[in-house]
């Protein structure tokens, strides 16, 4: 008789993640409900924005698009590389193959 709507809730993978920053590195960061730490450098991930591509420009802009880095998790157990890139105002993660 009353029956609740389903809703489909967002995977995690989909929410945003919280990133901390020093001098525009980050260098820790909230991802998938847990506290990670960056390890090392992190390496700028540069592309060159669609609006560039053109026949006649040979050597078009790079532009810094996010960060890969190597991320271990606040109790020292996993660790993963991860592709940090901007969207928007918020920050996405994409996991990558170590």
């Amino acid at each position: 008789m009353f029956e609740r709507p389903t809703m489909a809730l967002p995977r995690v993978d989909d929410d945003p993640v919280i990133v901390w920053t020093e001098a525009e590195r980050p260098v820790r960061l909230v991802y998938r409900l847990a506290r990670w730490r960056v390890e090392g450098d992190p390496e700028p991930l540069r592309e060159v924005p669609e609006s560039l591509y053109h026949p006649l420009i040979t050597h078009p802009t790079e532009r810094t698009a996010g960060w890969r880095c190597r991320v271990r998790s606040a109790d020292s157990r996993r660790t993963l590389v991860l592709a940090l890139r901007r969207d928007g105002a918020l920050w996405r993660a994409e996991e990558l193959p170590e």
